[in-house]
């Protein structure tokens, strides 16, 4: 490790696909500037979530502790006052805090100003907040209504529009187009993802030489409703690009809440039925979504363009990720839930630092969205508080074969859907197992890695099964809260 302490970028996308980026694979999409992150710096290809949906998932990062353990175990829970956050130790240990854009560590849709209103009084760490969320509210829809009038009604409205398509009922949806695809007017210069990069390099332009940085820059994009303004939602034809991954009657082996979905007879606020869609509105959404990711990639590359100019590129370690991933489409469903296929539980993982973290290099290695906390304090040179239960992904970068992990553990406890949920992912092997039901999912990584065929019922991976389940019992209860700390034998 350095001597010196780097500045710190946490970039995170919500809902974004871990194979929507061009340095995953993805031939189609423009996404020059995080692709350049991955030349420049080390990405995972094995990086998985610990819950497939927004507040827990982002509370896990924060804490690096697994969603049972940390309380957020579903969207609609605060994080607890007493979790030690990744802003608190660096805050602590002298770094500047900075939360910019979309949090999720609190409730959303619930009347109040600002998204940060209910937080501690310690604001999790944070001693720079700029906060919206999906409904667009907060400290960017006051700074809209005084920088562009016309665009602050469109905003407003998209806003308001999202919280009443997400609380209505399948019966209510708005079923004239796609699934939440819509037209928007607005100038790129006043989106949310523009606002939301104009305030780190704010933080960039103001940054001293005193103490470093940590700066928490989530953008809210490419969540749904897709609604990227122009050139951006012109930017792809919907009819060129390739049509999600599906498999006709390929829900048969499924558990029956998958074909429930597809029918708009699920429990989340998301219910449409996707059985009516056509392949070009499959690929109005994904053309939709696409821009909304090449948006996010022109402000990310303005964010590094004023890291250069004001010196700072050597001096910074950038960590880029998601929350969950999304649907799209691939099994003939969209937004995400109980379903943990790859799309939404793999995320994308690149580590860049000039100089310390090795350049365009690629690691197959098992990791998780815990680990996160613990690798970026070592790189920080603090050590974590006790409680944490990631393993920092330094020791990967530096060539040790021997770190990362077997399995990752992915976890879902929503009682809308009155499911409780474990997952199990390894290279070879993906489990799922549902606590009190006959059903299940097992699958072959490596001979059917779309995630076809259920092999929970097959006999001829009995072992297989049996193994895995065993594997999972063993994670869950060496995962058990390490909290509080002993202090005594007796």
């Amino acid at each position: 490790m350095a001597d010196r302490r780097p500045n710190i970028i946490l970039f995170m996308c919500d809902q974004l696909r871990f194979d929507a980026l061009g340095c995953y694979g993805n031939r189609q999409i423009h996404t020059p500037h995080i692709d350049s992150l991955a030349r420049n710096g080390s990405t995972f290809d094995n990086h998985f979530v610990q819950n497939p949906v927004c507040s827990p998932s982002r509370c896990t990062v924060l804490t690096g502790r697994y969603p049972k353990n940390h309380g957020t175990r579903d969207n609609g829970i605060p994080l607890r006052d007493s979790e030690i956050t990744l802003a608190e130790v660096l805050r602590d240990s002298g770094y500047r805090t900075a939360a910019i854009g979309k949090m999720h560590i609190t409730p959303q849709f619930v009347p109040k100003e600002d998204e940060q209103e209910d937080w501690p009084e310690d604001n999790y760490g944070f001693d720079i907040i700029h906060t919206t969320c999906d409904c667009k509210t907060g400290e960017y829809l006051n700074w809209l209504k005084e920088a562009s009038p016309k665009d602050y009604e469109e905003v407003k409205m998209q806003g308001e529009r999202k919280a009443k398509e997400d609380r209505a009922s399948a019966a209510d949806k708005d079923t004239g187009g796609p699934p939440q695809v819509y037209p928007s007017g607005i100038q790129p210069c006043y989106h949310q993802s523009h606002w939301i990069a104009d305030r780190m390099i704010d933080l960039i332009e103001g940054a001293g030489t005193d103490r470093p940085f940590f700066a928490y820059c989530s953008f809210v994009d490419p969540h749904h409703p897709f609604d990227p303004p122009k050139p951006y939602g012109d930017m792809y034809d919907p009819d060129a690009l390739d049509a999600p991954c599906r498999m006709e009657g390929e829900l048969i082996d499924k558990p029956p809440h998958f074909r429930k979905a597809l029918a708009a007879r699920g429990f989340s606020n998301e219910r449409y039925d996707y059985r009516k869609l056509t392949d070009h509105q499959w690929g109005q959404i994904k053309a939709a979504y696409y821009g909304m990711i090449t948006l996010i990639d022109d402000n990310i590359g303005r964010i590094l363009h004023a890291l250069k100019e004001k010196g700072m590129e050597k001096d910074t370690l950038i960590l880029f990720t998601n929350d969950h991933g999304e649907l799209l489409g691939d099994h003939g469903l969209l937004f995400k839930g109980p379903f943990h296929y790859d799309c939404l539980i793999k995320a994308p993982m690149i580590i860049k630092w000039p100089g310390v973290v090795p350049q365009g290099s690629r690691y197959s290695q098992v990791t998780e969205h815990v680990d996160i906390m613990p690798t970026l304090l070592e790189y920080a040179g603090v050590r974590p508080p006790y409680g944490v239960q990631g393993c920092s992904m330094a020791p990967i970068l530096r060539g040790d074969k021997g770190a990362g992990k077997e399995y990752a553990m992915t976890e879902f406890n929503c009682y809308d859907w009155g499911l409780s949920v474990k997952t199990l992912t390894g290279r070879d092997y993906k489990l799922t197992y549902y606590a009190g039901e006959g059903f299940g999912e097992l699958y072959d990584r490596n001979q059917d890695p779309e995630e076809f065929r259920n092999l929970w019922e097959d006999e001829s991976y009995g072992a297989v099964k049996a193994y895995m389940i065993k594997k999972l019992m063993d994670r869950i209860i060496e995962t058990e809260d390490p909290l509080p700390l002993r202090i005594g034998k007796y």
